[in-house]
């Protein structure tokens, strides 16, 4: 098994600009690439990693994003997720890209003779691996990911295209595996509507349909006219035999101005939005910026995930920020300031804000407390020393 860190030399626009923030050079290291061998696929398998740019300074565990077709997607996923957990739209995301030898094959549930217009290709020649891929994930894949990596109780299938075929496959027959989907203009025409055909043999409100699932749909025929590709139409039939079945955990939307190479970027954007509704604080109905309710609203979020979430560090500064500088309000802000050493001890940024309260409100002792902690974890920080030099020189 092997593990190579792969170095990208050049900055994505979609990696958010913070990740530059103490980096030594102008490299950054954005993933890890690894092999595993599958006895059930026989063969070794690629798979990337990348992890929350918070995951090395702390010790929380992170829902897990797989996602297929790793080799145009790795990237895609890492930025997304960054920026949307940057913007306290999602927590942070462990991402693992899942690449395939011939996809073709790896993604489709069934072998076909020929498709549904009756017509001879190679891709259905070699089609009918998608079951192999699913007891790889769950048996050899997930195995590994969660024996290495801190990751919590909550996991994610996304998937493009046959990907999203895949996806759908998966939910159907392995609900269980995966909290949610996200399937993004899949080939739900596959083997005379496959997908549709199992669906409508499972029964009312079943059991199995617990986990959520988002479809997306492209517009996949010349702009300015109704879309009645074959996919479109096979994706409203599904969602209708779906909608029949349950009403509460799944999600279809249309992006008329995308095509199919070009929706997953806002497909997955979207479908992290819908599975994790609820947990962008800035847009709680009843927001009020107070630490109990702040407090309250993490709690309850990480009660539906199963996974402990709390504030992040930049979110609770700049609410004691917003009360030191905005509204003089220096108790209040020692508040936020406080909280965040508590969930971040082994940051010299929160310990140094607090100080900076602190001394704000003429409380010079806590004051020379806390600027001397967070000297202790940047002992080169020139502006601390300074202000210690003062504050002790009075």
């Amino acid at each position: 098994m092997g593990n190579l860190k792969f170095i990208i030399l050049v900055i994505s626009f979609l990696i958010f600009p913070k990740i530059l923030s103490g980096q030594p050079t102008n490299k950054i290291v954005t993933g890890e690439k690894h092999i595993i061998h599958s006895e059930i696929m026989g063969e070794d398998k690629e798979y990337w990693v990348h992890l929350p740019m918070n995951y090395d300074n702390s010790t929380d565990k992170y829902p897990v994003l797989y996602i297929t077709d790793g080799d145009e997607h790795f990237f895609l996923a890492s930025g997304i997720t960054e920026f949307m957990s940057s913007q306290y739209v999602i927590p942070e995301l462990i991402v693992i890209a899942i690449f395939h030898k011939d996809r073709n094959h790896e993604l489709t549930p069934t072998h076909c003779a020929v498709d549904n217009n009756g017509f001879n290709s190679n891709a259905v020649k070699v089609s009918g691996g998608g079951l192999k891929l699913l007891q790889f994930i769950e048996k050899e894949l997930i195995v590994e990911i969660e024996s290495k990596y801190r990751t919590g109780p909550y996991r994610i299938l996304a998937g493009h295209s046959l990907g999203g075929l895949f996806t759908v496959y998966a939910y159907l027959n392995s609900n269980q595996l995966f909290n949610a989907f996200i399937a993004m203009d899949p080939v739900l025409t596959w083997d005379n509507y496959l997908c549709e055909r199992t669906l409508k043999t499972l029964t009312y409100q079943s059991p199995n349909l617990n986990s959520k699932l988002y479809i997306s749909s492209a517009h996949n025929s010349p702009y300015g006219k109704p879309d009645k590709s074959p996919f479109r139409l096979a994706q409203d039939s599904f969602y209708k035999v779906l909608k029949a079945k349950q009403d509460s955990n799944s999600k279809h939307d249309y992006f008329e101005n995308q095509k199919h190479l070009t929706v997953p970027y806002q497909s997955l954007y979207a479908g992290l939005s819908y599975i994790f509704s609820g947990f962008n604080i800035l847009d709680a109905p009843q927001f009020v910026i107070e630490v109990p309710f702040i407090q309250e609203h993490y709690k309850r979020e990480s009660v539906s995930f199963g996974i402990e979430f709390k504030p992040s560090e930049r979110l609770m500064e700049m609410f004691g920020k917003y009360f030191l500088f905005d509204k003089n309000d220096y108790n209040k802000s020692i508040e936020f300031f406080k909280y965040n050493t508590i969930n971040y001890p082994s940051s010299y940024t929160a310990l140094e804000y607090l100080a900076k309260a602190y001394k704000a409100s003429g409380n010079v002792k806590d004051d020379i407390v806390n600027f001397k902690k967070a000297l202790e974890l940047n002992p080169e920080n020139n502006e601390i020393q300074k202000m210690l030099i003062e504050l002790e020189g009075q």
